[in-house]
């Protein structure tokens, strides 16, 4: 079987919990790792094995023993960084939000197409085994029509200070694009596009979303979903439809246990994940180059390209706005 040769470009702490996760799975390798930083690279590359570290990323796309590169850098970067690994031809998966808003998804689908690269967005929880259960109890109708859906993503992340990523405007903070994608993530794969979105948020004096709630309104179905960097809280995820329902325990995007209950009875299988649960999608792409794909039909880049739309909707009725939008 060929062996799938992975970059790594912004080497913080996802990039680290990645690196983990890739050296569980099979038939690859961590080939390169680059950051702005010539001593963070070389440590990354000594603590996780790869066999060239750089100090630029130019380099890192350039690097002919690369097949495909994780865009684990700031969302602002995730537009460029992207297209610049595609232009080389490289594989891209691109940390979730693939872009600030729909243009830039455009933008690097466009670049994806015209170099018939692979280009995918890093939502991991599509790809584990539990939610995958998930998604084929509704399409087998286990549950009926789906009515009704609440699911919400938060933590407490006031102590890290106005300037952290997660409240500067200029790093594209906000609890939507963070952490807020996922429950809108779950909506719009169990449901598709809803009919309408309404939207509040709690603004920050720097301009960000720090707590948000929004309703997507289908024909005779809602979802109710939330996400905060203000307060902790035990995150669940809850699917009824008119002949059962779905329980996602807490945290519900990475998951090992669910519950299914339909007339009168329970099914609720545990799955053991492998690591952290990022070699799923780690897998998934490796399966996708080998079968010379250029996206993945579980979720695809028109899949990326929607869910932005929807985030740029959400953000234009509560008025967060990036210097990307301008």
């Amino acid at each position: 079987m060929r062996e799938i040769r992975w970059g790594i470009v912004g080497l913080g702490n996802i990039a680290r919990k990645f690196a983990t996760d890739l050296a569980l799975v099979p038939n690859c390798c961590l080939q390169a790792v680059a950051s702005s930083s010539a001593s963070r690279s070389e440590t990354f590359a000594v603590d996780f094995g790869a066999k060239s570290s750089y100090s630029d990323y130019e380099s890192l796309f350039s690097d002919p023993d690369v097949d495909v590169v994780y865009i684990a850098s700031l969302h602002p970067l995730h537009h460029s960084l992207s297209i610049a690994a595609l232009q080389h031809g490289k594989g891209v998966l691109c940390e979730k939000p693939m872009g600030i808003n729909s243009r830039e998804v455009k933008e690097i689908r466009a670049v994806a197409q015209e170099h018939s690269a692979f280009l995918m967005e890093a939502l991991w929880t599509r790809f584990n085994p539990a939610f995958e259960q998930v998604v084929k109890w509704v399409a087998e109708g286990k549950i009926g029509k789906i009515r009704y859906i609440n699911a919400s993503f938060s933590f407490n992340g006031l102590d890290r200070g106005e300037e952290s990523r997660l409240f500067n405007l200029e790093k594209a903070g906000g609890s939507l694009l963070d952490i807020g994608i996922y429950p809108l993530f779950l909506a719009y794969q169990l449901m598709g596009n809803p009919n309408s979105i309404l939207a509040s948020a709690v603004v920050s004096q720097q301009g960000v979303d720090e707590q948000l709630a929004f309703i997507l309104s289908y024909t005779k179905s809602q979802a109710l979903l939330y996400s905060s960097f203000t307060h902790d809280e035990d995150m669940r995820a809850t699917i009824c439809g008119e002949e059962g329902e779905i329980y996602m325990n807490s945290r519900w995007h990475e998951t090992p246990n669910i519950k299914l209950l339909r007339q009168g009875k329970e099914d609720n299988p545990i799955f053991e994940f492998v690591g952290r649960g990022y070699s799923y999608e780690i897998e998934e792409v490796n399966r996708c180059l080998r079968e010379q794909r250029i996206e993945s039909p579980k979720w695809t880049t028109k899949n990326s390209l929607e869910l932005s739309e929807l985030m740029d909707a959400i953000r234009k009725q509560i008025g967060v706005r990036y210097s990307a939008d301008l």
